[in-house]
């Protein structure tokens, strides 16, 4: 069996590597060098998509488990408001979409 320790450390790796890939990904839809139709119309929300689920990925399963007395109400604001954008951000691309 596992120690407590450990399994944080093997979680808090793997939900890293996860939302960084997911950031990186966001910040090279909405930045990188734009060669196609469908990704100039879908790009930006397919970034903006991936950058705040990088982020709340991270602030959920790495950020909470690290600090677990943080204040809630500015947790629950932090991780409200990334959530609510990465729903605008689906909304925009399924919009877009149609």
């Amino acid at each position: 069996m596992a120690s407590p320790a450990a399994v944080l450390l093997v979680r808090t790796m793997l939900f890293t590597v996860w939302s960084a890939l997911l950031a990186i990904a966001g910040l090279a839809a909405l930045g990188g060098p734009v060669t196609g139709a469908w990704i100039r119309t879908h790009g930006f929300w397919l970034g903006l998509a991936a950058l705040c689920a990088g982020q709340f990925v991270f602030m959920a399963a790495v950020a909470d488990r690290w600090f677990p007395y943080a204040d809630r109400r500015m947790v629950a604001l932090a991780e409200g408001g990334v959530f609510v954008g990465l729903l605008i951000s689906v909304g925009g691309f399924v919009k877009g979409l149609w």
